[in-house]
């Protein structure tokens, strides 16, 4: 028997309704195709359809031998983010990582709220995700307020929060590691402020790579995190080279100060890539398209932000989560600024 759009429309509106008001965070059982049938008087028919539909869009389920059932209402899932007061608005990467994260959250049902250190909510079971390196007075001041705590830097000195980040350590270590690889003798690295954590721990990976190979010397020189001061340390590095006459290595903390370097190297006539091969880090936008294109450490954003939404799926689930460190591995994209010493055969 062909059954009435018309109909088949309203039974499913009327079902639909009594969907919504009976919904619960539990299993619950709806009548029989028979008593529906009879309610709305309707063939079983048209109620079987209506019933295959609501099927397929996820909303009632069939357990052979006990009847149809309104699927429990899933959790609803919320996150807090604060983000540290030294992120510029510009920052690309965390302008990335916000993207990224509203995007994949929308996708998850995950509702995301800003919080902000001066007006803190009551003691929650909400996860709290810290963007940004924060301080050690603040930190200490959120942990009363939450009690599952995220992070995207590394806090050396926390063992109470959970903690997913780049690993920084290997970074530095990977730097040193292709330069000596690549012939360089002589090597710098144009080092962060170490009170940030990335930087300083970039630096100890240079370092620990490089200080038992007795035939390479290398310099470390601190500045800030921009394109003026790898500009400006641009003079010492031009200093060095000059001193030694052969090909030089250097590892900045991030592309900022390498492409401010590169500026002041081209300004100079040297060739980069020959004289002096520079690798950055963070992989920003400009990193490919300065001249020449910069070799630099890419972090994949993505794969922090799974780590986290999985984090909170677990969460959400009614699993304990413990504390613990997550490092994820950046990768090297080699470009123009980095090629072998040319007498090196390998």
């Amino acid at each position: 028997m062909e059954i009435s759009p018309l109909i088949k429309e309203r039974i499913k509106d009327e079902i639909l309704k009594f969907i919504q008001r009976n919904r619960r965070e539990e299993y619950v059982r709806i009548p029989s195709e028979r008593d529906l049938a009879k309610k709305y008087n309707v063939s079983r028919t048209t109620i079987r359809s209506v019933i295959k539909e609501l099927i397929n869009s996820g909303l009632i389920i069939q357990i052979q031998g006990k009847g149809t059932y309104i699927l429990p209402k899933p959790k609803e899932k919320n996150i807090h983010i604060i983000y540290s007061p030294d992120i510029k608005k510009n920052d690309p990467f965390y302008t990335k990582f916000f993207l990224e994260l509203t995007t994949i959250s929308s996708k998850e049902d995950i509702n995301i709220t800003f919080i902000n250190i001066d007006n803190l909510p009551p003691k929650t079971n909400i996860p709290l995700i810290v963007v940004g390196l924060i301080g050690e007075d603040i930190m200490k001041k959120i942990k009363e307020f939450y009690n599952v705590i995220i992070t995207i830097e590394q806090y050396l000195s926390q063992d109470e929060i959970i903690q997913v980040s780049i690993d920084d350590y290997k970074i530095g270590w990977t730097a040193g590691d292709i330069l000596i690889k690549y012939g360089y003798k002589n090597l710098i690295h144009l080092a962060g402020p170490e009170k940030y954590t990335a930087p300083y721990l970039r630096k100890l990976g240079f370092i620990d790579r490089l200080k038992n190979e007795k035939r390479v010397s290398y310099e470390i020189i601190e500045g800030k995190m921009n394109w003026n001061s790898g500009y400006e340390l641009g003079e010492l590095i031009l200093q060095r080279f000059n001193d030694i006459k052969a090909p030089l290595g250097v590892f900045t903390a991030n592309d900022w100060m390498a492409i401010g370097l590169i500026q002041r190297l081209r300004e100079n006539k040297i060739k980069i890539g020959e004289e002096i091969s520079i690798i950055g880090c963070d992989n920003i936008p400009l990193a490919s398209e300065v001249v020449p294109p910069l070799t630099t450490f890419d972090w994949n954003v993505k794969s922090i932000i799974l780590e986290i939404i999985h984090m909170i799926n677990t969460i959400y689930s009614g699993k304990t989560l413990q504390n613990k460190r997550i490092l994820i591995p950046a990768k090297l994209i080699v470009r123009e600024t980095l090629k072998k010493v040319p007498s090196l055969d390998i």
